[in-house]
Parts: structure tokens; C-alpha cells; sequence
């Protein structure tokens, strides 16, 4: 293991199927018949090994500083854009959101199917992907801030709350 590292074993990343989790350590794993050097992530429910190859995959990222934090919970409460009207078409939205990973996508998502709920009762696709956003964002939250993600919990609750509050009184 001569090349340069993308993380280091403490790093916090997001991986966009496991989610949240620190790096851990090193390991040599046998993968199809050859060793390969992983690291060695432990999220909050699982465990799972990032080949070091494959570590700057679009599929990976950093957790998000204060300043890029601030900037999405500030578009979620900003102006939401309203969603396709045929499901299929907000589910593969939804979809390709994941896929991408971004953080702001996210957090504009998340804003956007706030304000779909005022107006019709969330899919399977929809609710599913505001759990996975929140608990995406209060992890990322406790992780950013250093404090426990109870408290990254409450903070991301509270803005959801807020968000729709404000969607009910402007659909009055």
C-alpha cells in the first residue's frame, strides 16, 4: 500500500447505500480469490468493508462541514418546487437523488416532499426517503458538530417541524 490515501482510519464518511461511518481501520480482506486492502467502516448498525481502490468512488464522500450543513438545512426551509404529479416519475426522482448522493439534493428533496405532504398523503417511496434523509442528515448533524446524535435528532426534528408549519399556514 505505496499510493496516497483519500481517508484516513478516523475519517468520518457517507457512503450512499450504508450511510454514515468512521473509518476504523486498515484490513486485508480476500475479495474473489486476491487480497485487497480495505478500510474497515463501522456505521450504526453495521460494519462494511471499502476496498481503499475504490475510495474516491462518486459513490463516497466526506461528512459535510459546518458551512455546507448550514447551506442545507437553509434549502430546506427555503421555497419548495413543486414534484411531478405521477408517482413513477417522483419515485425515480427520488431514486436518482440517492444515487447521486449529493447533500444539497438531499436537503432540496427533503424541502420539496414537505411540501408535497400538504397537498397528498406520501407513498412508500416518499416516506421511506424522508426517514432516510433524516436520519442521514441528524447522523451527519452529530458528526459535523461533535455532539450525540440524539441532539442531531432533535436539531433536524425541529426543522422539519418548522418547514411544515410554514408549508400548513401558507396552504391556508
Amino acid at each position: 500500500m505505496s499510493t496516497e490515501l483519500t481517508y484516513e482510519v478516523g475519517d468520518w464518511i457517507v457512503h450512499n447505500a450504508y450511510g454514515v461511518g468512521q473509518i476504523k481501520k486498515i484490513e486485508t480482506k480476500p475479495i474473489h480469490g486476491e487480497k485487497v486492502d480495505t478500510f474497515r467502516v463501522r456505521t450504526k448498525d453495521s460494519v462494511y468493508w471499502l476496498p481503499i481502490e475504490e475510495a474516491d468512488s462518486s459513490r463516497i464522500r466526506r461528512v459535510v462541514n459546518k458551512r455546507k450543513l448550514r447551506r442545507a438545512l437553509r434549502a430546506v426551509k427555503s421555497q419548495p418546487k413543486e414534484m411531478a404529479k405521477n408517482y413513477k416519475t417522483r419515485n425515480a426522482f427520488i431514486k436518482e437523488v440517492f444515487i447521486d448522493g449529493s447533500f444539497i439534493k438531499m436537503a432540496k428533496l427533503l424541502r420539496d416532499l414537505l411540501a408535497l405532504q400538504k397537498k397528498k398523503k406520501w407513498n412508500m417511496t416518499e416516506t421511506d426517503a424522508v426517514e432516510r434523509i433524516k436520519q442521514r442528515f441528524s447522523r451527519e448533524y452529530a458528526v459535523t458538530y461533535e455532539v450525540p446524535i440524539e441532539e442531531g435528532r432533535q436539531k433536524i426534528g425541529e426543522l422539519i417541524i418548522e418547514v411544515s408549519n410554514r408549508e400548513s399556514k401558507e396552504n391556508k
